[in-house]
């Protein structure tokens, strides 16, 4: 199987007017609206899909409020289609749709879905920086962004009850990677041997119901990071945490409360990982989560803090 990544994220909307507000301020690119919803987009062509949190299409809601119905992932070839099928419908319902993908239900009670990928290619200006002793930018003002406009979907992350049964599922049966953990709290996972450093993360929580957290975007650099998170401010949406930066993955941040449930995050230089990584295991604690960071409230300085270990 090759899975790419998330190719679409599908909300179910308890105000859909203030989530299209939203959504145009992050940056997304409209490209279909109307009575069932909007569809947004990314540069490389990855989607944001909303809808109204009544409608009957939906997935079943894993959650009573706004809140992500459905992740699609984006396969390589037909034939993971077919090999994902094969997987998947020896436990439980897998439906064939028209347009050649198949949805079903994962191990979290979450929609899922797996299509053929229709990504496009990222062409990005590299960032230059000046170093003591090494000039690289001359003549030449650092790039400042009035906005930010996300590049792809970089991860999504949610808490669970157990996550040994989410990481059984993904890494047992789609053939996801395990890229470093919170030993019996929390497990960042790849769902390729080279890519992001995750795509998906779950952490522990002390709820029956897994619990969505955040979505994440990938954009230029650093400077678009800082430039998007103060449009969305001056714009009057509320920070959640950051800007900073994530120990464990590397990437810079800027969380941002969503009215499509949970947050939706900006982050940059992501570590990328080879099927030579080998995980590694952290302890629990707020210097885990960000090398630094600002506006970070007690509940999201570790968002491991309120997780519980599983033993």
């Amino acid at each position: 199987m090759s899975i790419l990544g998330i190719e679409e994220a599908v909300f179910g909307v308890t105000d859909r007017q203030k989530a299209v507000r939203f959504l145009d301020d992050f940056g997304l690119k409209r490209t279909r609206s109307g009575k069932f919803g909007a569809n947004y987009n990314c540069v490389d062509g990855t989607v944001v899909k909303i809808r109204d949190y009544e409608n009957s299409r939906l997935p079943k809601a894993i959650g009573p409020k706004s809140n992500i119905r459905e992740v699609i992932w984006g396969v390589e070839r037909k034939s993971d289609i077919k090999n994902i099928a094969d997987e998947l419908c020896r436990d439980r319902s897998v439906e064939y749709c028209k347009d050649g993908s198949i949805r079903t239900v994962d191990d979290m009670g979450l929609g899922i879905g797996f299509k053929l990928s229709i990504r496009k290619k990222i062409k990005v200006s590299e960032t230059e920086f000046n170093y003591p002793g090494k000039a690289v930018r001359k003549d030449n003002p650092a790039t400042f962004y009035e906005r930010a406009i996300p590049q792809c979907i970089s991860h999504i992350v949610f808490g669970v009850p157990d996550i040994q049964i989410v990481e059984k599922f993904y890494c047992g049966r789609l053939g996801f990677r395990v890229t470093d953990r919170y030993p019996n709290r929390g497990v960042f996972m790849r769902s390729a041997p080279n890519g992001n450093h995750h795509n998906l993360f779950v952490l522990n929580i002390d709820s029956r119901k897994p619990k969505f957290d955040h979505l994440a975007f990938k954009v230029n650099d650093i400077h678009e990071v800082i430039g998007g998170g103060q449009f969305l401010t001056k714009k009057g949406w509320k920070t959640r945490v950051g800007p900073g930066r994530h120990y464990i993955s590397s990437a810079c941040f800027w969380y941002f409360v969503s009215p499509l449930g949970g947050a939706l995050e900006y982050c940059a230089d992501e570590d990328i990982m080879t099927e030579k990584w080998k995980p590694r295991s952290f302890n629990v604690g707020p210097e885990i989560f960000s090398e630094w960071t600002f506006n970070a409230d007690s509940t999201f300085r570790a968002p491991t803090a309120s997780s519980k270990s599983k033993r």
